[in-house]
Formats: C-alpha cells, sequence, structure tokens
C-alpha cells in the first residue's frame, strides 16, 4: 500500500463554476417539477437535469489535482487567459448576431472561430465540423423544438 507524499490544490475557480452549473440544473429542475409533474413537461427537462448532474459529477474530480511535494501547482499563463477571453468574445458576437445574420450562419461562423482558438489548424477539418453540426443543430432543434427562429441559408 502506497501512500501519495504532495499536497492536494483546489481549483477554486473551476470548483464554483460548477457549483453555479448544478445549482442552476437543479433549480430549473425542481422550478419545472413544481409546475407540473405531467410527462410531456417533464419529457426533455429532467433527462437533460440529470444528464447535466451527471456530467457534473464526472469533471468533479479535476478540481482537485496532487501536487508531488516540492513542485509547485501549475498556473494558467498569459496566452491560455487570453484564448478564455477569445472564446467569451466569441460566444458574445455568436449572442448578438443571432438575430443579425440568422441562427444558422450565427453557428456556424461561432463554431469556426471557437474551433480555430482552441487550436484545430487544418481549415478543412475545422470547416466540415462546423457544417455538419450546424446542420444538425438547426433540424435537430427544429424538430424538438417547433420555435420560429430566424434562418438565412437552412
Amino acid at each position: 500500500m502506497s501512500t501519495k507524499s504532495g499536497k492536494l490544490v483546489i481549483v477554486w475557480g473551476h470548483l464554483a463554476l460548477l457549483a453555479v452549473i448544478a445549482g442552476t440544473v437543479i433549480a430549473y429542475l425542481l422550478d419545472a417539477r413544481a409546475t407540473s409533474l405531467s410527462p410531456n413537461n417533464l419529457l426533455l427537462v429532467q433527462p437533460a437535469a440529470i444528464l447535466a448532474l451527471l456530467l457534473v459529477i464526472a469533471v468533479l474530480p479535476q478540481c482537485f489535482i496532487h501536487v508531488p511535494a516540492g513542485e509547485e501547482p501549475q498556473r494558467e499563463s498569459f496566452s491560455e487567459m487570453a484564448r478564455v477571453a477569445l472564446l467569451i468574445a466569441a460566444f458574445t458576437a455568436f449572442v448578438l448576431t443571432l438575430d443579425v445574420v440568422g441562427f444558422d450562419v450565427a453557428t456556424f461562423a461561432f463554431m469556426v472561430v471557437a474551433i480555430a482558438i482552441c487550436g484545430e489548424r487544418r481549415w478543412w477539418v475545422n470547416l466540415l465540423f462546423s457544417a455538419v453540426f450546424t446542420v444538425f443543430l438547426i433540424y435537430g432543434y427544429g424538430a424538438i423544438i417547433p420555435f420560429p427562429f430566424p434562418l438565412t441559408l437552412l
């Protein structure tokens, strides 16, 4: 039996984000269940909430990092933080342009930019994945929720 020497580092920012996500999902689920327990009301909400909570539980151990004795915990570099800021800016632009250019074009553009920011350098993979994702999202979302969102091409 071996024991690990070193210290346990808690990544508080990630832990706080997971707590906010879990709290929001639980509040939404409780609100939906308080409104009505009919299957029509909970058909999508309850399974999605359970899946989201399972994903939070799966990610939770990554908030606790074991650092061997004598080593310092690794901090995020400026370039990593800049990529996070760029992703936030790209998502903000996506949300603000949904009505202007359409849900399909805004989704495709956001996917292309986000995948490039995250490091994909093969342009054909980026464009192909973004196009396939956009088509599945638009037609899948349209089949599930009959909400008239503005489209430009699809």
